[in-house]
């Protein structure tokens, strides 16, 4: 019965096993992540890894869904896992804080897929490249103001490495953006849509395949840019 309505997709039917046989790794639990990480779970994906090294601040309370006053102080990832469990106790969920070199290996383990929902181009290049090293599907999602990006990159894939390169070859070396305003829907929209796409990469779809998706959420409107591979780029060009 929990995923009786799911299955009625043709594309989804008899697909809970398959969900719930699959890893996930995320990186970031606050506006998109949080969100994103409950959609996953309550879909069926019950293997869970999940690092954020951020407490709740009042600031946070518009826009991250999970949180409430009384967390205000207390770690992300320790409220996420118990929303997690409280909706299905069968989860499994590993809390990691800050991810980084030394414990990237210990966080990915046994992942079928890393997403990269975190707030810095430092850590994205980061994680998008122990990603690539390691050939894990790596989807990066982001939003500030009206505007949101989303892209899904198969590194386990080599013929999609070969023709659409990683996220280095799309994002280059973009600068931090200072802090931009946003309004809590628009980060559930990305937080809805990256977990859209996660399941769509899990269950086998490959309808996005080769592209970033830019979302203007003012307007509700969606652009698809096809990606492609630098033949000079450091981490998948050699």
């Amino acid at each position: 019965m929990r995923y009786a309505r799911q299955e009625l997709l043709p594309d989804f039917k008899g697909s809970s096993g398959l969900l719930a046989s699959k890893k996930v790794a995320v990186v970031g639990v606050g506006g998109l992540g949080g969100l994103c990480t409950y959609l996953l779970a309550g879909a069926g994906v019950i293997k869970l890894t999940i690092a954020d090294g951020d407490c709740v601040s009042l600031s946070n309370l518009h826009r991250q869904v999970l949180y409430r006053m009384h967390d205000i102080g207390h770690k992300k990832t320790e409220i996420c896992k118990k929303a997690i469990l409280e909706l299905d106790d069968r989860a499994e969920v590993g809390v990691f804080p800050e991810i980084n070199s030394g414990n990237f290996e210990e966080f990915a383990a046994g992942a079928d897929l890393v997403l990269d929902l975190s707030d810095n181009s430092a850590t994205r290049m980061f994680i998008s490249k122990a990603c690539f090293a390691r050939r894990i599907n790596y989807i990066h999602a982001a939003v500030g103001g009206y505007r949101g990006i989303l892209s899904a990159f198969w590194y386990a894939d080599p013929e999609f490495i070969e023709k659409f390169g990683c996220y280095r070859c799309f994002a280059g070396l973009l600068p931090d953006l200072k802090p931009a305003g946003i309004l809590g829907p628009a980060a559930s929209m990305m937080a809805s849509a990256a977990a859209m796409l996660a399941l769509q990469v899990l269950n086998g779809n490959t309808d996005l395949k080769g592209y970033v998706q830019l979302f203007d959420l003012k307007n509700n409107t969606v652009k698809k840019l096809g990606l492609t591979k630098d033949r000079s780029c450091p981490v998948c060009g050699g």
